[in-house]
């Protein structure tokens, strides 16, 4: 399995969303799917980045759950509203001037019933992406704070030099200060005696 933060798909699902997608510009902090709505399209990230945040109604605030960028995760959706047809609990937000090509789920199932290598592209990317995803939280879930970060910066560098800090630290679960406090120390560290 390729590192999972240089995955770049290139196969017929990157042709059929270069052939039938729309390309939309997304302006930093404009969300592609909002809480409430349904998610039935899939975005292929050109440039920029996003953050898929759900919403903590008890906090009355989002939290970040994922990245997704051209080297990471670059095909994105609401994976729940998206595969249950129900609306979303996330939202799909740019962190920064970002160009997509989004393609409505009707789209995508039409092709298959009539391309069966189509579905079988599909079903490969869909496994695949799901589990480079579930390792990727798995990680945020059993790692302490500062080894999640050395995690991120040894695998997954243009996380740290892409995202502002502020969604690293929801990410991690710790407040903007305590990964400045965590980025100093493993520079310090690595300083030599």
């Amino acid at each position: 399995m390729p590192n999972q933060s240089r995955y770049t798909p290139e196969n017929q699902l990157i042709d059929l969303f270069k052939q039938r997608g729309k390309a939309i510009d997304v302006k930093s902090h404009e969300c592609v799917i909002h809480v409430g709505e349904p998610s039935n399209k899939v975005f292929l990230i050109l440039s920029g980045g996003f953050v898929c945040q759900t919403y903590d109604l008890d906090a009355d605030s989002f939290y970040t759950i994922n990245f997704h960028t051209k080297k990471f995760h670059p095909i994105m959706t609401v994976l729940d509203s998206y595969y249950r047809d129900v609306v979303s609990k996330s939202q799909l937000k740019a962190f920064k001037r970002s160009a997509v090509l989004s393609l409505p789920k009707k789209v995508i199932l039409s092709e298959m019933n009539t391309r069966p290598e189509l579905k079988a592209t599909y079903l490969q990317e869909t496994i695949y992406a799901l589990t480079v995803m579930n390792e990727f939280l798995t990680k945020r879930i059993c790692l302490s704070t500062k080894k999640m970060y050395a995690y991120l910066c040894q695998e997954c560098p243009e996380i740290l030099e892409e995202l502002p800090d502020k969604y690293i630290a929801e990410f991690m679960g710790v407040r903007p200060e305590w990964l400045s406090r965590i980025k100093k120390e493993m520079e310090q560290s690595l300083k030599p005696s």
